[in-house]
């Protein structure tokens, strides 16, 4: 993840996810969510929303999806203040 922070927004962003799925991923979705919004917990909570929101778990890890929110969002927290 790459995420470029300005004035208190985000003005650019590169998201992928790995771990949660049968394969890593880059969520375009979750870039598009961020950039031009300030830099907040709410907004990366939105990102996140947007990374997971064509997920699909199977029969016994439906908790993956909102773990794999959570994560991303902390993930986004921690580098938008590193």
């Amino acid at each position: 993840m790459v995420i470029t922070v300005a004035g208190g927004r985000v003005t650019r962003a590169r998201i992928a996810l790995g771990g949660v799925g049968t394969k890593p991923w880059r969520s375009p979705e979750a870039e598009a969510a961020l950039v031009g919004q300030p830099a907040n917990a709410t907004n990366f909570r939105k990102a996140a929303e947007a990374a997971m929101r064509d997920a699909k778990p199977q029969s016994e890890n439906a908790f993956k999806i909102e773990l794999a929110k959570r994560c991303l969002a902390h993930a986004l927290q921690t580098a938008a203040t590193s």
